[in-house]
């Protein structure tokens, strides 16, 4: 595995021109995480070290993304060669209304943070609220 160096954090412009910003990339940037603010995220190092572990070859990168750019963002990721993205603040119920499909989970939020790509078809999930249910049921015994 040829892991070249990249940038911290891409932009929208970036995903604009990502033939150009990308093509010697390597392992491929596949996925990522959609923020405003992105930096304080800590999922790129953990998805990246999973996928390294189950010798996947993508990685995953921050994408500062301002609020007035999800829609562009989320266009531009329909003809990438993304597997998806999450989203964290403030994007989440922006992004719920830019989605071809939602599961359940997101539906009951109104909120999306995990968005995956099927034949350019942007699925949306949440993930949020499980965890907060399980938290509080694991915590203080109340279902």
């Amino acid at each position: 595995m040829n892991d070249q160096q990249t940038t911290d954090r891409y932009t929208v412009a970036d995903l604009e021109k990502w033939s150009e910003v990308a093509c010697d990339v390597s392992p491929p940037i596949r996925l990522g995480i959609f923020g405003d603010p992105v930096a304080h995220s800590l999922s790129p190092q953990m998805q990246n070290a999973a996928l390294h572990a189950c010798e996947i070859n993508m990685q995953y990168k921050w994408f500062h993304i301002r609020a007035n750019e999800v829609r562009s963002a989320l266009r531009f990721l329909r003809q990438l060669d993304f597997v998806g993205i999450n989203l964290t603040v403030p994007h989440k119920i922006a992004a719920f209304a830019e989605i071809d499909a939602a599961e359940a989970s997101a539906s009951l939020c109104g909120a999306v943070n995990t968005i995956r790509l099927d034949e350019k078809k942007l699925i949306g999930s949440n993930t949020d609220a499980e965890g907060f249910s399980r938290a509080v049921r694991s915590e203080f015994s109340i279902d």
